[in-house]
């Protein structure tokens, strides 16, 4: 059937005419029934990665297939789909195919949520909008930009007969409130906000907007979305409560069906070339990587906690994905060993599962003995940034420098404790913060430097704080911000009130920082094994403290640990105190600042540019850099990948239910570098 163009009316038709001839078009186009994956494979043109320009081909991710048709009216039933996945999996494609087929064939008010602005921006600008204009179904029905009547899409909102898609992100209110959809997507649903403005949840927002639909039961929910922390990971609550479906492929040699597991079966060289392979958990066959796609696309979705209630829940990793070759996961495994933000990434990235942070502190006894002797207010050859933090007390203010290497290995230059009143910015222990923030400290090599950034903690005194850093450059008013998917260090927030509370024309800018994850980083940096307990080198990213600092440090810096606990109905990991913490406070707030300066971002070119500017040999900023530490003793030549925590790596216990496609009818922040 010929596409039918959009036309407003006086273009062609009358108003009656045109209002008549979209009825009859809804009318033959209700009995032409399609899936969402047979009507892509037909309309969508791939907006970006290796098959852009291409029709979408089902055959290539067979995978995609169930979930993607799982949102179409026609699977009655249906209503949240879970999908819990590594990435370059193809699911972001699976959310635009999904959404283009309601678009074309069950028009209807839909909402598309992402977690961040700038995420909405950029699927907008490079996968949404190519998609519509590249796919000339989709182009003929969704109404452009460009039109300047009420009728024509914007940036967040693409209107087309029958309905309008809106985009919206999760940390706005307003973008999630006073809206009525029938479908929903939600893009990396976990790392929305646990609790908004204190409204409540994101998620509950969400679900409020297409509850006129629940009487009907035709609304759709589709959640998208890498993991992150276990136990307060949002994707992987709802994949577990749901039937936890897996990618389940044939052996080539028995039949027997499995998932491809990162457990035991999946082995490698320690060395380049890895020449990663996996061993069948049925009869022991040795699969080779270049045999992984085709039997991936003879694969099904076996449902492994099927129940009465529970809806579809997908999880897919890169040890099936298409895009990912295995020695490429071996590769990421073997770097990530000894470092806890890599080991993250690996977990949340690459296999798609949360990762696990032990809830316990590191001894701070141990810490003590690692004590090493150098000068205390000098900063170490090494170390290229150097930053502050303070942490603001009634009678003082807790002070911490650290300096930090290429490497991630950092050094405190100096702890103190700042006596005095904190109510005036221009008078007691602020004015000896001031003498603080001006002071600079010896190099190894001759030269003097400033503090690159000086954090405050402003959640006490806040509008001491703001006064104290709006006249000082390279200060940062900080406060510490709850939830696991925070980043490190945020966009700041504009305030705009004196010591008094009166509101003047140019305020101070307050940062929030992601002090969760951080602790969890800290305190596995914390826990790695040092020279002194046998490590042949220092490991990347470990803390050195000098021997002149006394208990008091140490007991404040592992003053914390986890518990799980029910917030607003959902359980999650939080941080408790044991007792006071100002110095952990000070280190977090010190290592967010590193992270703005370009200590996980600065390339080695960049790096070795800021030696040259600080006057230090490259020799001496790159001599703490350690190679990637050796993996532990293993089978000689041959590494196992750990035990996994995931499905059964054999086949699915009997009975189960096996759920196969039936036939129906139907941005990145710039470097300190930046600019030099």
């Amino acid at each position: 059937m010929p596409e039918s163009p959009l036309v407003p009316p006086g273009e062609g038709f009358t108003p009656a005419l045109a209002v008549v001839a979209r009825s009859l078009e809804k009318i033959f186009r209700q009995g032409e029934v399609i899936t969402p994956a047979d009507w892509a494979a037909e309309n969508l043109v791939v907006p970006d990665g290796p098959y852009a320009g291409e029709r979408f081909n089902p055959t290539l991710t067979p995978y995609l297939v169930q979930p993607l048709n799982a949102f179409s009216d026609a699977e009655a039933g249906v209503n949240r789909i879970v999908i819990r996945k590594s990435a370059q999996t193809g699911f972001t494609l699976l959310a635009i195919a999904a959404i283009g087929h309601s678009i074309d064939r069950e028009p209807c008010r839909i909402m598309l949520v992402q977690p961040t602005i700038q995420a909405m921006v950029d699927f907008n600008k490079e996968k949404l909008t190519p998609a519509i204009e590249e796919s000339p179904t989709l182009k003929a029905r969704v109404a452009p930009q460009t039109s300047r009547s009420a009728r024509g899409s914007t940036m967040h909102v693409k209107r087309y007969p029958g309905g309008a898609l809106t985009l919206a992100i999760s940390t706005s209110t307003a973008d999630l409130r006073g809206k009525t959809v029938k479908k929903v997507v939600k893009d990396e649903a976990s790392e929305y906000p646990e609790d908004l403005d204190g409204q409540g949840s994101p998620h509950q927002m969400i679900a409020a907007r297409y509850e006129a639909f629940l009487m009907t039961g035709d609304y759709k929910e589709l959640s998208i979305s890498t993991p992150v922390i276990k136990g307060s990971c949002y994707i992987d609550a709802e994949f577990e409560l749901g039937d936890q479906r897996y990618w389940h492929v044939p052996c080539p040699a028995c039949g027997a069906q499995f998932v491809f597991t990162f457990g035991p079966q999946f082995r490698f060289n320690k060395e380049h070339p890895h020449d990663a392979h996996y061993i069948t958990p049925c009869c022991g066959t040795t699969i080779n990587s270049d045999q992984k796609n085709g039997m991936v696309r003879k694969g099904e979705w076996i449902a492994t906690a099927p129940g009465p209630g529970k809806h579809w829940s997908y999880h897919f990793d890169a040890l099936s994905s298409p895009f990912v070759p295995w020695d490429s996961i071996a590769a990421r495994f073997l770097q990530s060993k000894d470092d806890p933000v890599k080991q993250k990434a690996f977990d949340n990235l690459t296999l798609g599962r949360a990762h696990e942070i032990r809830g316990d502190a590191p001894d701070h006894e141990r810490l003590m003995a690692l004590r090493e002797s150098y000068d205390r207010g000098r900063i170490p050859p090494q170390c290229l940034l150097l930053t502050a933090a303070a942490d603001v007390q009634a009678n003082g203010i807790y002070v911490e420098i650290v300096a930090y290497a290429p490497d991630r290995q950092s050094w405190v230059v100096d702890a103190l404790v700042i006596g005095g009143d904190t109510d005036d910015p221009e008078a007691g222990a602020f004015a000896k913060l001031a003498k603080l923030y001006e002071t600079k400290y010896p190099d190894s090599f001759g030269h003097m430097r400033s503090i690159d950034a000086f954090g405050v903690d402003s959640g006490f005194r806040s509008n001491v704080v703001y006064a104290w850093c709006r006249k000082r450059p390279a200060t940062f008013a900080l406060k510490g911000g709850d939830g696991w998917a925070r980043q490190p260090i945020s966009t700041p927030t504009l305030v705009d009130v004196n010591v008094a509370g009166k509101k003047i024309a140019q305020g101070a800018s307050v940062w929030t920082v992601g002090v969760w994850a951080l602790k969890a980083q800290l305190y596995a940096a914390l826990r790695k094994t040092r020279v002194a307990e046998g490590a042949a080198e220092e490991p990347a990213g470990c803390l050195h403290f000098g021997d002149w600092m006394d208990s008091h440090y140490f007991v404040q810096l592992t003053n914390e640990y986890l518990v799980d606990e029910r917030f607003k109905g959902r359980l999650r990991r939080v941080w408790k105190e044991r007792g006071p913490n100002h110095f952990l406070d000070c280190r977090i707030y010190n290592h967010a600042l590193a992270d703005y300066l370009g200590l996980n971002r600065m390339t080695p070119r960049e790096w070795q540019h800021l030696a040259g500017l600080r006057g230090v040999p490259i020799g001496a900023a790159f001599g703490a850099q350690p190679a990637t530490s050796p993996p532990p003793p293993a089978a000689p030549g041959v590494e196992a990948a750990p035990a996994p925590a995931g499905p059964p790596a054999g086949p699915p216990p009997e009975p189960k239910t096996r759920l196969v496609n039936k036939p129906r009818p139907q941005a990145r922040r710039s470097s300190y570098m930046d600019g030099w």
